[in-house]
Formats: structure tokens, C-alpha cells, sequence
């Protein structure tokens, strides 16, 4: 450097490194974007399953999570199959009580939809697989017999 700024030769090989380095950071940039928006599907899915736990406690009911493409439903006062009672629309619902996934993540079942009785224990353990449809990747969301939610 000198007394009117830097030279040409030490702005390129600065530009260089910076390109470099870019260069090389690049996959595993790309890689951990693609993993966390798997992950935050997950997450939104598990948080979704523990709203409809919260939600049979406080209400004191049996409460369905039927989950279906990359939506979600609460239907309260439902039998141990999910048969019957009401859809909920309440918070973070839409008008028809559905709860869309972000980023169009789906969502396969092994199980039939959950049911949390109004002690918060799942009726029915489930396996839930969350997709991205742009990557492809998958994630599982486990419901115990306890009611726990865990992603695994």
C-alpha cells in the first residue's frame, strides 16, 4: 500500500481469495440449506403433534391429528379411531381448521391419524415421514404410546 490507496495487483489477489474461498464453501452451504429445510419441516410437524396433545389436556378430550399431503387438522371429541366430533379452528389455523407445512414439505404415515387422549398419552404410537419434495431428503417424526413427540 501507498500513500494513494492499494495497488491494482493487491485488490485482484484479495478478489481472488474471496472467489476461492467462495468456491469452496459453496457445497456445504447448499448442503446444510437443503438439510435445515427438511429439519424445520420436522419440526413444524412435531410441533404440530404436540399442539394437539396440549390440546386434548386442556380440553379434557380426546383429540385427533389427522395429517394428510402437507396439511393438518385438530378434531376434538373424537373415539379412539378418530371417528367423529368437531374440527378445531382456533390459533394458527385457517378458517377451515387446516394447518398447511411450510415449503410444501409432505408428510406419509405408517399409522393411521394420532389420537391424545385428555390425560396427553397417544392412543396409538405413530411413525410420520417428512419429505422434501425439492431434495428428496426424509426425516421421522415418532408419537409414543406416552404421547411423547421425538424426531429422529
Amino acid at each position: 500500500m501507498n500513500a494513494r490507496g492499494f495497488s491494482m495487483a493487491e485488490l485482484l489477489v484479495t478478489v481472488a481469495v474471496i472467489g476461492i474461498l467462495a468456491a469452496l464453501g459453496y457445497p456445504y452451504v447448499a448442503s446444510y440449506l437443503q438439510t435445515a429445510e427438511t429439519r424445520a419441516g420436522a419440526q413444524q410437524l412435531a410441533t404440530i403433534l404436540n399442539g394437539g396433545r396440549q390440546l386434548a389436556i386442556t380440553r379434557n378430550t380426546n383429540v385427533c391429528v389427522a395429517l394428510s399431503s402437507n396439511k393438518a387438522v385438530y378434531t376434538t371429541g373424537v373415539n379412539n379411531s378418530c371417528g367423529g366430533g368437531t374440527t378445531f379452528v382456533g390459533v394458527n389455523t385457517a378458517s377451515d381448521g387446516t394447518m398447511a407445512l411450510d415449503n410444501r414439505i409432505q408428510i406419509s404415515a405408517s399409522t393411521a391419524s394420532v389420537v391424545f387422549s385428555s390425560l396427553g398419552s397417544a392412543v396409538q404410537a405413530g411413525t410420520y415421514t417428512v419429505r422434501n419434495p425439492n431434495t428428496g431428503a426424509t426425516m421421522s417424526v415418532v408419537v409414543s404410546t406416552a404421547g411423547r413427540v421425538t424426531i429422529q
